[in-house]
């Protein structure tokens, strides 16, 4: 009997340890805020009709009956005081995209808000559902080009004209960013199109994961697979054809039928990778042509040039390549090709198609449109299944978008075009197409007009998944407020600026970027001289060990780094030529490269001369107001010289603009890194920064969990409010998420990606 006791212990113990782990799994990220009062509640439902009256026990069936509802009370009586609510219930609303304009305004006072009901779960989501009777076996055509390792029988196709999908027209020979065709969901879960090598393949453990490389340039759109070029790595394997499957016959078998085939390649840089068509694959002498020229001609252009025109270069036999949507090359469970030619889709399922939700993303317009809308609330929705953005603003202006996911979208998550007090808060972004929130023109450069935009405590994370990209980019934007954000898993950088101006970055958490290129950073900031009043500040990033920290490239000015953590980076400071950039009172923690300052100016022509240097400064109307008075309020605010004063300094060639003049590394701390690089020519201080030898003398308070609080005096002395500032780095708890993950969660303890190649950054810096 005491062993039976014993027995129903243990067995309820397992119980509650299982349960207690469902139920951790199933913890909620995010709340939907507190509820506002509104003059007027309106419902839909999806059991709903649209000649309801809207109440809740008749609710509409689709949100456009609510929004005409609304413009025609607006007409006649006017909006209610405190405004509307719109509540929607639970489950999916299969729509058209919504698109909102000045006729669907609230006000300051009366704002219209459309949210999910008692945090029920609400879809917003335009794609195409597939029936399982639409999936057929195999042409008798099609199983001939199928991957000699799979059973043709395991494969399934279905007529995409006949499902009446839109997206459907050829790549260009040669892309960049752009993505054509339709996207393809199961169960939710974006399925993986076809490519070789796999997604997680790494032959020979020389390659990053995913990737081939070349062989050496033939010409400036032909390189080798295998032997007969000369890289300068001297590495002439043949991994086209190393495991057998006889690829390059087959893939020149099937070009040669009407199969066009794209393979996408950082032909001649370690950014934005180009997708372009093959001409032809010469299996006797192991090259394959390109259709057309990749920008800038064929092979690195760290290596030298290989004709004496320069159009291409010898190539350094470490320029990545894969070959992409192609059904000879679908040999993993989950991935589909799309045949221009057959007008057929591909797919090797994982699971009976009988039983999966599975649908197109193929509506290129976004899943919510606002032109010239104000004072609109979107809160707790699910946003998903388009192949355009999730939301797109277009000068619009006091909009608040709240504890919503946005996800299996095939462009922006959150696309915000000339915008201003716009409000991005508590939201998770996820298996976007491109950029999780990117904004433009937000604000006026010339006039110094703030857009006071907010993202604050967003989850960002695999984003970039059909083209390479960052998690946040901004251009020409003014007085954005971004903090709390956390970002992961991301294919290019973390944060990408060009020309903005007053922004402030502070509080957010960046891990595991860079997966698939390099030359880049966890904020990456353009633009030239005129970048003025940017502070970043109390960041945290870690684990990216193929981009860059803090990033100022290409003589881009004014920006303030301070008190910042940067762990593992290539280069936690990288402050290409730039003027007055500062690094203060930061800590670095294993740093791959030196923190530097170099003068690439002076090389590459950033003189007042330039349209992009002086030229930008002169655009600005430096002598007038606003500019002027901005100008003397950074000198004091940052204590740059009064002998240089902004902005005359600036266009005076006796200062030498080209040089990185009033650039400054000061009393900051590094741990197990590599000290500080200074330019030869410049205006510049690299003073009062300090090392400590190993990680193991820092004094952290926990190391392998990523807690870099310290007890190290020498470390306090120059980041004093380190370990109160530490733990509110990253995601928090708010109105409109209720749980913050924790860094082993997400796989914030590690790196993800291969190591990058610190050589493979611009070779000015040491």
């Amino acid at each position: 009997m005491k062993f039976l006791k014993k027995i129903r212990a243990v067995v309820l113990c397992i119980l509650l340890i299982n349960i207690s782990l469902i139920a951790k799994a199933a913890l909620p990220e995010l709340g939907w805020g507190p509820t506002i009062t509104t003059g007027l509640n309106l419902y839909v439902a999806t059991t709903g009709a649209d000649n309801y009256d809207g109440s809740i026990n008749t609710p509409f069936k689709t949100l456009t009956k609510a929004q005409t509802y609304i413009r025609a009370l607006k007409t006649t009586s006017g909006l209610p005081v405190n405004g509307i609510t719109v509540w929607i219930r639970g489950g999916r609303y299969q729509m058209s995209p919504l698109a909102f304009t000045s006729a669907d305004n609230g006000t300051a006072d009366k704002p219209i808000i459309y949210r999910a009901y008692n945090n029920e779960y609400v879809a917003l989501f335009t794609g195409k559902q597939i029936a399982a009777a639409n999936w057929k076996l195999l042409s008798v055509n099609a199983r001939l080009r199928v991957h000699p390792k799979v059973n043709p029988d395991n494969l399934r196709q279905i007529d995409i004209a006949a499902m009446g999908v839109l997206n459907t027209n050829t790549f260009a020979d040669s892309f960049t960013a752009s993505w054509s065709i339709f996207d393809f969901m199961v169960d939710n879960q974006r399925q993986p199109i076809s490519q070789w090598p796999n997604l997680n393949e790494n032959i020979r453990n020389l390659n990053d994961p995913s990737w081939t490389s070349c062989n050496g340039s033939k010409d400036v759109q032909s390189f080798y697979y295998g032997p007969g070029g000369k890289p300068t790595d001297g590495n002439s394997t043949n991994e086209l054809d190393l495991d057998g499957t006889n690829r390059a016959q087959r893939w020149k078998k099937s070009i040669a039928s009407g199969h066009n085939l794209w393979l996408k390649g950082f032909w001649r840089v370690p950014w934005s990778p180009i997708t372009v068509r093959v001409a032809d694959v010469n299996t006797t002498s192991n090259w394959i042509k390109l259709a057309v020229n990749a920008s800038g001609g064929m092979g690195s252009k760290y290596t030298a040039n290989a004709d004496v025109a320069g159009t291409y270069r010898i190539g350094d036999g470490k320029e990545k390549w894969c070959a992409i949507n192609y059904l000879d090359e679908i040999d993993s469970i989950g991935e589909w090709a799309y045949d221009f030619m057959d007008k057929m889709l591909y797919y090797y399922p994982s699971k009976d198609l009988t039983k999966v939700d599975s649908y197109f993303a193929d509506n290129s317009l976004p899943v919510i449109k606002c032109t010239s809308v104000s004072y609109l609330r979107f809160i707790g929705l699910t946003i998903e299944g388009g192949q355009g953005n999730g939301f797109d603003f277009t000068t619009s202006s006091n909009l608040f978008v709240g504890g919503c996911t946005i996800r299996n979208v095939g462009a922006n998550g959150i696309n915000d075009s000339g915008g201003s007090y716009n409000v991005y808060q508590g939201n998770n972004i996820y298996e976007t197409g491109a950029i999780a929130i990117n904004l433009a023109s937000c604000g006026n450069r010339l006039t110094l007009t703030s857009s006071n935009i907010s993202i604050v405590n967003n989850h960002i994370h695999h984003t970039g998944k059909l083209s390479s990209n960052f998690a946040i980019k901004m251009d020409q934007c003014v007085g954005i407020y971004l903090a709390h954000n956390l970002i992961h898993d991301i294919p290019a950088g973390g944060v990408t600026t060009n020309l903005i101006v007053n922004c402030t970055f502070e509080y957010n958490e960046i891990h595991n970027i860079a997966l698939k290129e390099s030359d880049n950073g966890g904020f990456y900031n353009y633009g030239g001289w005129t970048c003025y009043g940017n502070e970043i500040k109390y960041n945290f990033l870690h684990h990216n060990n193929r981009s860059n920290g803090l990033y100022t490239d290409d003589g881009t000015s004014g920006f303030n780094y301070f008190n910042n953590i940067v762990h593992n980076s290539l280069s936690p400071f990288l402050t290409g030529g730039g003027h007055h950039v500062i690094g203060r009172n930061c800590l670095i923690v294993d740093g791959i490269k030196s923190a530097s300052i170099d003068d690439r100016g002076i090389s590459r022509f950033y003189f007042v001369s330039a349209a992009s240097y002086g030229g930008r400064v002169r655009a600005i109307n430096p002598t007038a107001e606003p500019w002027l008075s901005f100008g003397t309020q950074l000198m004091t605010k940052y204590g740059y010289p009064t002998s240089d004063p902004l902005w005359s300094c600036t266009l005076d060639s006796l200062w030498r603009p080209e040089y990185p003049n009033g650039s400054k590394l000061i009393d900051n701390v590094e741990v197990n890194s590599k000290g500080f690089s200074k330019p030869a020519h410049g205006t510049v201080t690299i003073a009062n920064n300090v090392a400590i030898a190993s990680v193991a003398s820092a004094g952290f308070y926990n190391y392998a969990n990523m807690d870099l609080r310290s007890n190290n005096a020498t470390i306090l002395a120059k980041f004093p409010d380190l370990n109160t500032a530490f733990p509110l780095m990253g995601l928090a708890i708010d109105d409109y998420r209720v749980r913050v993950v924790t860094r082993a969660e997400v796989g914030g303890l590690a790196n993800r990606g291969a190591a990058g190649d610190p050589w493979a950054e611009d070779p000015i810096h040491p």
